[in-house]
């Protein structure tokens, strides 16, 4: 996507960067039963959330984030 970055004072190309991460699958399988259950629940009523933003490819920083939370 092409749009203005305020940071090179032209118009760039803006790729779209999500915030989370996704966890390594060994790491829910030492998990305790219920510790497990809750995350699945938790994780599934947040995959809806927005959780990203358009990142400019040539200076790094997120269109719509303010400057203080990149």
């Amino acid at each position: 996507m092409g749009a203005f970055c305020c940071n090179c004072k032209t118009v760039t190309q803006h790729k779209y960067h999500a915030f989370s991460q996704e966890q390594p699958a060994n790491e829910t399988a030492t998990r305790g039963f219920l510790s497990g259950l809750f995350y699945a629940i938790a994780s599934a009523l947040m995959e809806g959330a927005a959780s990203g933003d358009y990142k400019c490819t040539k200076c790094g920083t997120y269109l719509n984030t303010p400057d203080y939370l990149d």
